[in-house]
């Protein structure tokens, strides 16, 4: 029989309370302001709770069998297999495994949720940034789930993109403290409690805002003021999570929300480009650069890219570039538009290389934030710099429509099991990525 005594003594009275079949003693170890979450249906006060304990247990002669517990900061996480007389209200004729999730605070339980899976999941977080090994930073641990708010839905994740936001947030370079662990990750995807598959869409702000969601002054990703998706299971807005073509494999669909949604907002919404015209990309294996070559070369662009290595320019003309140049190389002609995600070291070969009245568009600074230019050059060449984050909705549906309908398989360079998230940062910040890198859960 299992030890109550090891337990917290709210937590351990109230179990007891239920064996005893007292409501009273059930609910004098809470707070007044109790909120109970019974498989996703949100109830508030002891009123409530009393009721649940007459009807729900007492009501059906319920009897429960403690299996094991977990305790992580203030949750208390009881495993118990429940049995009684659920048949006529429920058709369930087998004992029932389940989850008590108890949150203590101040010796007493502020909130109890109940789920049939386990609530407690693996996650990839960080406590404390550091800038000069930000790998350092990463920890994989175990975490209560939090309660769904009400708009938004659970999703199970399945695969998930690593991005070098994600870097930047091991660096510290984010807007607000870490007061808990924070888990990482801005994009992925996963299904939901019915199984239906979805990809999510990562841009999050002030329901109220109207227009552009990319200018909502509240505007934020996963992992900025919401967890992230490196975990086993996220909540997430409603509006935030699009069903899945059956078309598109659970890879790609995991990479769709940040590099692929910039790059397209970067290439359709604001460079101007039409099929035919020549477009330079700055780097040819990133995330970003494989997109825009891959969604350029889809689109009828005649795409250029550069590369550090041999290595890198064969992947560029592997994945549709028509030409190949060294980094910083003199182009013979110059692009109608030029894509730079890196920022410092490509900026003046970009301004360099984009032709009289054409335009170079940025999103990124991965090699530094602030840029050498010759303005009188930007002036005088009438060149047109346009800065892109991320995308809208609209785009994001878009983009995925434009990935079934002409078949295009983002290049993904490797997939990683959850516990080796690290390796795939790793290569990121040491510059040896292949395409896009893939955690599966």
């Amino acid at each position: 029989m299992f030890a109550l005594s090891t337990l917290p003594a709210p937590v351990a009275a109230s179990l007891q309370a239920i064996t005893q079949k007292s409501t009273d003693g059930f609910v004098a170890n809470f707070s007044k302001e109790i909120v109970l979450n019974d498989e996703g249906k949100a109830q508030k006060g002891i009123s409530a709770l009393r009721k649940w304990h007459d009807e729900a247990l007492i009501g059906h002669r319920a009897t429960i069998d403690i299996q094991s517990e977990v305790t992580i900061g203030e949750h208390t996480v009881v495993h118990l297999i429940m049995d009684g007389d659920f048949e006529a209200d429920y058709n369930i004729t087998d004992p029932i495994t389940l989850y008590f999730d108890f949150t203590v605070s101040d010796s007493v339980i502020t909130t109890l949720t109940i789920t049939s899976h386990d609530p407690i999941m693996n996650t990839v977080s960080i406590s404390t940034p550091n800038d000069t090994d930000p790998i350092s930073a990463l920890h994989l641990s175990r975490r209560p789930q939090k309660p769904v708010p009400e708009g938004w839905v659970r999703v199970k994740l399945q695969a998930v993109g690593l991005n070098y936001h994600d870097i930047f947030t091991m660096r510290g370079f984010i807007s607000q403290s870490i007061t808990d662990p924070l888990i990482l990750g801005c994009e992925g995807t996963g299904t939901l409690a019915d199984g239906t598959e979805v990809i999510l869409f990562p841009l999050m702000g002030d329901p109220e805002f109207k227009g552009d969601e990319t200018l909502d002054p509240q505007r934020n990703v996963f992992s900025e003021k919401t967890d992230g998706t490196l975990a086993e299971y996220i909540n997430v807005p409603k509006r935030n999570v699009i069903i899945k073509p059956e078309r598109m494999s659970t890879e790609t669909a995991a990479v769709m929300g940040i590099a692929w949604l910039t790059a397209y907002r970067m290439l359709f919404t604001k460079s101007g480009l039409r099929a035919g015209q020549t477009m330079l990309v700055q780097g040819s294996s990133g995330g970003v650069t494989t997109a825009l070559i891959q969604l350029g070369s889809a689109a009828g662009m005649r795409v250029w890219c550069t590369g550090r290595t041999a290595a890198k320019r064969a992947l560029g003309l592997k994945l549709g570039a028509e030409k190949a140049f060294e980094s910083g190389e003199t182009l013979l002609e110059k692009a109608d538009a030029v894509f730079d995600t890196s920022g410092e070291v490509t900026w003046k070969h970009s301004i360099n290389s984009v032709k009289t009245g054409g335009t170079v568009v940025t999103c990124g600074g991965h090699s530094g934030q602030f840029i050498p230019m010759e303005v009188s050059h930007v002036f005088v060449e009438q060149l047109t710099v346009k800065g892109s984050y991320l995308g809208t909705l609209e785009e994001f549906r878009d983009l995925i429509a434009l990935v079934v309908a002409k078949s295009i398989k983002p290049h993904i360079g490797v997939v990683l099991p959850m516990a080796q998230t690290a390796e795939g940062f790793r290569m990121m910040v040491d510059g040896k990525t292949d395409g896009k890198i893939v955690v599966t859960m």
